[in-house]
């Protein structure tokens, strides 16, 4: 079974404890370098989802390096209104992944994540489908909606109204297996909403390398949040799934 592995590097501040270092620069007992991971198991294109542009250099600059051939996305939040900004606002939004199909994608990526963090900036970077379209191509970028906190995830788990606009692109769903206790209800939702209309592939987001960094994992959430193991107040973090290692036992 195809399994799209979605790496996510520390760039995206406490989200993960994976790097994109070069493989030579990596140190015994250290971080792991998501470059050095896809040689060792042979992942021929990895896909790399973060929370920002700013890995963005350091990633092609080292996967290049290393002749290894990469997907690059954003994690974005889409609202309603970028500028409307209140607590509604927030309710009505969800996330949905922008990944870059060559370098005229890279380019209005660049002006969709401005914008996003000027403009439309509440507490995180934010665009609305009315932005989006004005910078959209369907040859240079391509619409990705995650598995967690997309509009179908939000909409059944946290009675959200959140409205998807896909009148200018085709959309590629995720679905992932992570023993959650949700996970074959949003599943089934996202088979239901996208019958005979939208792509639907496996994915398995990647935060860190074998099931037993997940304590070490954990521990950087915590300090990024500044809470503590006993009572870390994360959610959904009940999980050691979010690995390579459980990519590895799914392909």
């Amino acid at each position: 079974m195809k399994v799209l592995p979605f790496f996510k590097s520390h760039f995206s501040l406490g989200r993960s404890i994976l790097t994109l270092e070069e493989p030579d620069s990596t140190i015994e007992n250290g971080p792991c370098s998501i470059i050095n991971l896809a040689q060792e198991n042979k992942i021929k294109r990895p896909f790399l989802i973060e929370d920002g542009m700013s890995s963005f250099l350091q990633a092609y600059t080292n996967f290049s390096n290393s002749k290894i051939d990469f997907v690059y996305g954003v994690r974005l939040t889409i609202c309603p209104d970028i500028s409307i900004k209140n607590e509604e606002s927030l309710e009505a939004s969800c996330k949905y992944i922008l990944l870059i199909k060559n370098s005229n994608g890279y380019k209005r990526m660049i002006k969709i994540f401005s914008q996003a963090a000027k403009e439309g900036f509440y507490y995180e970077p934010r665009t609305d489908f009315k932005s989006l379209k004005k910078l959209w191509s369907n040859k240079d970028l391509m619409l990705g909606v995650p598995f967690y906190d997309s509009f179908i995830y939000k909409n059944l788990l946290t009675y959200s109204n959140c409205v998807p606009d896909f009148s200018f692109c085709e959309p590629s769903f995720f679905i992932e297996k992570n023993n959650l206790p949700f996970d074959n209800l949003i599943e089934n939702k996202v088979k239901e909403y996208c019958s005979d209309k939208y792509e639907v592939s496996q994915s398995k987001s990647i935060f860190y390398n074998r099931k037993k960094d997940f304590k070490t994992y954990l521990t950087f959430r915590c300090i990024n949040k500044r809470t503590t193991l006993n009572k870390p107040n994360l959610d959904h973090m009940c999980s050691d799934e979010f690995c390579l290692q459980s990519w590895k036992d799914q392909v």
